[in-house]
């Protein structure tokens, strides 16, 4: 049988610098998993890679990569989520979660702390497992081994895998802050939109600025208060709907509106400017899903059940 030992320590920085700097492309945490397996046997060297999550208590297969054979590599995964090792004393990879270590067995099938069910579905010899703790705590374990090539592992090995589990645990910390940042940056969107919309609704219900009346003394307009004061108020009979629907400053131009009167004139009876008036149509239009003054008037009649009448104000 032969030992997998060639290279030097150089040959082997270089892969795994390679294989990290491969990751960089992925475009979520779910790739960068998956991708990380791909790399370590295509680039590291290994011929089996398979990365666990911690889930409490538990080891939980998240992704595996078999070279040549993917539906085995399918398979290990779905055994592995339904069997779940657990970290328990009796489990060499508790210690190493203990120890924030990497491991090396040598013999998988007889060493009384590896995970049998695992370890005959497979059929390691031998292998070698490292933890992923960015930040100092462990949140999963990549494993690997040269079993296809029926090698058996040894130190450099261990250390190539420690060395890519500790850069790739960096790689899985920034894609899960950049993934956080888009997500809130996102809603921070989100949330500007919503706040423009209500801006824009305000500055055009009730903040118009009226004229000042007068009695006679030259300063404003010559209408009595009574007749402005009438005006202003708001039609005596609003179907509940539109009720609900526009402001009471709507619910006066859409009445205007079905009389005849243009936006001038409406402008004049409400003593406001007609851009004013042109933003209350618009936000009536879009309320009423109306496409134009017609269909929105045409609406207003069917709701009130009113007969368009002929004439201006």
């Amino acid at each position: 049988m032969a030992t997998e030992g060639s290279g030097t320590s150089d040959d082997a920085l270089a892969s795994v610098r390679l294989a990290l700097a491969r990751l960089r492309g992925a475009g979520s945490v779910a790739e960068l998993m998956q991708r990380a397996t791909v790399e370590l046997c295509r680039t590291c060297g290994f011929d089996r890679a398979v990365l666990f999550r911690v889930e409490g208590s538990e080891l939980v297969a998240e992704c595996a990569y078999f070279s040549g054979d993917p539906a085995g590599a399918q398979d290990f995964v779905e055994l592995a989520r339904m069997v779940r090792p657990q970290l328990n004393h009796m489990l060499l990879e508790t210690e190493m979660i203990r120890r924030e270590r990497p491991v090396i067995v040598m013999d998988a099938e007889n060493d009384p702390r590896t995970f049998k069910p695992l370890v005959q579905a497979c059929s390691t010899k031998s292998y070698v497992a490292a933890p992923i703790m960015p930040g100092g705590r462990v949140i999963g374990m990549l494993h690997a081994d040269h079993r296809i090539r029926d090698l058996v592992v040894d130190d450099r090995d261990r250390d190539v895998l420690w060395t890519f589990a500790e850069g790739f645990g960096y790689a899985v910390e920034r894609a899960l802050l950049m993934e956080r940042l888009e997500s809130e940056t996102a809603q921070i969107r989100q949330m500007a939109q919503t706040a423009a919309s209500l801006i824009e609704d305000l500055r055009a219900t009730e903040l118009d600025l009226c004229r000042a009346t007068s009695n006679g003394n030259g300063n404003g307009t010559n209408g009595s208060h009574d007749q402005i004061q009438a005006a202003l108020e708001r039609p005596a009979s609003v179907p509940l709907g539109l009720d609900g629907l526009l402001t009471r400053r709507e619910l006066e131009v859409l009445d205007l509106m079905a009389a005849g009167a243009s936006n001038a004139e409406i402008a004049d009876r409400l003593v406001i400017s007609v851009g004013t008036v042109k933003s209350h149509v618009k936000h009536i239009l879009r309320k009423l899903r109306a496409a134009n003054r017609a269909e929105a008037v045409s609406r207003y009649f069917r709701l009130t059940a009113q007969t368009p009448q002929a004439g201006g104000l």
